[in-house]
């Protein structure tokens, strides 16, 4: 089942950090039991004027165990606490004599207070990695299946941030090769402290484009390249309309990757419908699946479901109650890419 994060999965929650550690699921307990309390003010409504934060977990029933977690981020980008990311742009040079031609690949430091909504924070336990009932997707569509139903609180761009390649040892190359001499500080400190405060980027980093030309080949090779444990992740959004943007991390080099989102496919064919009555002790998972959501007196609830030859879901008697369902309430559709 998934659902948004309650304080009690504090403890699941900085588990599945410790996988990813990243800006935004970084293992820090104080910054996430922050972030719960942000979730939970952001669901019921009650952020006032800033952007909402927005946490799914996908919860074993059996188990009573948090194993995925995903985010939205209403607003990335806001008055004090600007979107950060190096525009990558080409300059073509050419000389008559001696004939030579060269592109350059160029990294310059952009912002905005006025950014997009981004999704993010995406990490599954690998024990459910390829389960019959789609889990990584799941964790990933329920987002857009959210912002369709309250298109109101989000922008109209999303975004995806993918990390690139890291070493063994933990270290990013091309920070090492760019960040860490503007800033002095290690990959994972500055990375996290951006998650408090992003005035450093703007205060060292170089304001004038920087020339990829001068990094050596194997920084080249990782700039805009999503690390293998992305892969899955950006089938995922390129299957529902996302694209790459011109654009990478300040301190990774990892891809942006974005889409309209109203043009999203995950929200654009988002259904509504009203739940059928027949309802089966236990329903074997088919050839298609959806996610199946709903607003219900425990709050945001969704499950996968099959669907039938008519396209209708089929939902078991556990499903309905574990979501607080029954014959006649509204529900909505979304298919799963």
């Amino acid at each position: 089942m998934l659902r948004p994060v309650a304080r009690e999965d504090l403890d699941d929650i900085v588990a599945l950090a410790r996988q990813l550690d990243s800006m935004n699921l970084p293992a820090d307990p104080e910054f996430l039991t922050a972030r719960i309390d942000r979730s939970l003010a952001s669901f019921a409504g009650e952020t006032g004027q800033e952007p909402g934060i927005y946490v799914f977990v996908l919860e074993d029933l059996e188990t009573k165990r948090c194993i995925g977690t995903s985010t939205i981020l209403a607003q990335h980008g806001v008055p004090g606490a600007p979107y950060y990311w190096l525009e990558v742009s080409t300059e073509e040079r050419r000389s008559s004599s001696p004939p030579t031609r060269f592109v350059h690949t160029k990294l310059l430091l952009r912002s905005t207070e006025a950014g997009p909504t981004e999704i993010g924070g995406l990490i599954l336990d690998p024990d459910y990695r390829r389960h019959p009932e789609k889990c990584g997707k799941a964790l990933s569509v329920v987002r857009f299946a959210f912002i369709s139903m309250y298109p109101e609180r989000f922008q109209r761009e999303v975004i995806a941030e993918m990390l690139s390649p890291f070493e063994d040892s933990g270290e990013n190359l091309l920070w090492e090769a760019f960040g860490r001499h503007f800033t002095g500080m290690a990959y994972r400190e500055a990375d996290h402290l951006s998650a408090r405060d992003k005035q450093f980027i703007a205060d060292l980093f170089p304001r004038d484009p920087v020339y990829v030309t001068l990094f050596p080949k194997e920084v080249q090779a990782v700039i805009g390249k999503p690390n293998a444990t992305a892969v899955a992740a950006v089938r995922i959004l390129e299957k529902v309309g996302f694209s790459p943007l011109n654009q990478v991390d300040p301190f990774d080099g990892g891809p942006y990757y974005g889409a309209a989102r109203d043009a999203i496919t995950s929200v654009r064919e988002r259904r509504e419908l009203v739940l059928p009555g027949q309802s089966q002790e236990r329903v074997p998972v088919g050839d298609t699946l959806a996610l199946l959501s709903a607003e219900t007196p425990k709050g945001f609830r969704a499950t996968v479901v099959p669907l039938d030859a008519e396209d209708a879901p089929v939902v078991c008697k556990n499903a309905r109650e574990a979501l607080g369902v029954e014959a006649g309430d509204r529900v909505s559709i979304t298919p799963l890419p």
